[in-house]
């Protein structure tokens, strides 16, 4: 949640007080609803609407409670509606609108918003392309419910008539669509941010990667993306071919480019002023009957703006997947399994070559009574410190694994038996000289060699090592056998 937390120190107690919240919400509401008023290219049907996003994101963050301001909204855009339109109904017939929808609006996205939340509640842990999948089709479900309602309301009350119905639901539902999936999230971080409380439920699922870009880079790919649409909305209108309109889906190029290397709020930042600036060129330029191409151009770049969004998260949960299968979690050298494949590996390349490869096995003398004695973990500090030692003396070619519990796995390629030897003996002494603060003598190792031969694999070679360090765990430990 981006949000100025200078600012929430300095408002965020008169925002808080019981009048000054409601009454925000309904300027916001308001304002966002006259924007739109100016925005239609035709009758009751604007580009988009961005109030039907504020009331998603307030049943969404703050549930039922703020349900008398939505009403007095609603009442008091049908009035200020009637006076643009100067309409000269009657006070009672536009109550009458008013409430009917009030009603309908705020039920519609009500029942969007409490599936949404409802879905993820019941999930635990819901997986975010779900919730995004969820919150497109909900948007697509209560704003097809508000449009419908809507102008039948209209048809009731006498605003317009019966025949009306057919042709004015479908652009009115776009126009709600829109404002649904463009406005909610920018609403909802800042219903979030202010109210950390009611909003921690969604934070728990949105968690931005990218928190800090250069403002600036941010202003040049936002200003690409506006004289991107600005330049085809031009074309579209001055250029005679009618499929010219069908080039503003290359804004997907432009948003996407924002959405991989811009913070999130960024991402629904630009996501809103493109939407702005499309429905201010549609009226400039006369593109009312292209109105419905740029319409659903904007809802897809929604759709993908959420998915893209989460591709970065992906693509973390991909690395963390993959370092937890090649690294041991405690000791940080490579896990068992991933050690193996990388030595029978190099194990071919050694034979190919015909170069030396040598094994080597070695495990902490008496660990369990280390364990025992000064519990698990300091034996786990032990089991690191140990393997950092190792890392930090064989060379850069060199691999180390864990094996498992206090045995570690070391390959030298291009050392063959003698040159592994000294290099245990190194190991061995820089092990035993090592202070380990915890305990009150001295931790040693003892190490089993083997050289991988022609005839030799890898489980060959293993299991020689490990009968050499068997032999020198026999021969009183603290020794190097090969």
């Amino acid at each position: 949640m981006a949000v100025n937390q200078e600012a929430l120190a300095k408002f965020g107690p008169l925002v808080r007080t019981g009048w000054i919240r409601p009454l925000i919400v309904a300027l916001i509401w308001l304002l966002l609803w006259r924007a739109a008023s100016l925005m239609e290219y035709e009758p009751h049907a604007s580009i988009w609407f961005p109030p039907a996003g504020v009331t998603f994101a307030i049943f969404l963050v703050l549930g039922w409670s703020y349900l008398p301001v939505l009403i007095v909204c609603c009442i008091g855009s049908t009035f200020w509606e009637n006076s643009l339109y100067q309409a000269q109904q009657s006070a009672s017939t536009l109550i009458s609108t008013g409430l009917l929808f009030a009603a309908i609006h705020s039920c519609s996205y009500w029942v969007g918003a409490t599936i949404l939340k409802r879905s993820s509640e019941r999930s635990g842990y819901l997986k975010v392309p779900h919730l995004i999948l969820i919150f497109l089709l909900v948007a697509v479900l209560s704003s097809i419910l508000a449009a419908l309602g809507g102008s039948a309301a209209l048809a009731l009350t006498g605003i317009i008539s019966n025949n009306e119905i057919a042709s004015l639901w479908v652009p009115w539902w776009i126009g709600d669509l829109i404002g649904v999936v463009v406005v909610t999230p920018i609403i909802v971080t800042l219903l979030g941010g202010i109210y950390p409380e009611e909003g921690r439920w969604l934070t728990q699922y949105f968690k931005p990667l990218i928190t800090n870009a250069p403002l600036g880079q941010f202003l040049l790919k936002l200003a690409t993306s506006m004289v991107m649409l600005t330049v085809i909305s031009l074309l579209v209108a001055y250029y005679p071919s009618s499929h010219i309109v069908f080039t503003v889906f290359f804004l997907g190029i432009a948003q996407m480019w924002i959405v991989f290397t811009e913070t999130a709020t960024r991402s629904f930042l630009s996501l809103a002023l493109l939407s702005t600036l499309t429905a201010l060129l549609i009226a400039w330029l006369g593109l009312s009957e292209k109105a419905m191409v740029y319409q659903f151009t904007i809802y897809l770049l929604a759709a993908n703006t959420y998915f893209g969004l989460w591709v970065p998260h992906i693509l973390v949960d991909n690395q963390k997947l993959r370092r937890l299968s090649e690294q041991d979690m405690l000791t940080e050298v490579e896990s068992r399994g991933y050690f193996i494949r990388n030595a029978k590996e190099e194990i071919v390349r050694a034979k190919r070559y015909n170069q030396p490869i040598s094994l080597l096995l070695f495990d902490v003398d008496n660990f369990k009574a280390i364990n025992d004695t000064y519990g698990h973990s300091v034996g786990d500090k032990v089991l690191t410190h140990i393997a950092r030692l190792v890392d930090e003396t064989i060379r850069a070619s060199d691999k180390v694994g864990r094996f498992g519990g206090d045995e570690f796995m070391v390959l030298l390629p291009g050392d063959d038996e003698q040159q592994a030897l000294l290099l245990a003996e190194r190991l061995r002494h820089v092990v035993a000289c090592a202070d380990f603060d915890e305990l009150d003598y001295p931790v040693t190792c003892s190490f089993g060699i083997a050289e991988v031969h022609e005839n030799d694999t890898f489980s060959s070679a293993f299991e020689q090592a490990d009968n050499c360090l068997l032999e020198a765990k026999r021969a009183g430990r603290n020794q190097v056998n090969a």
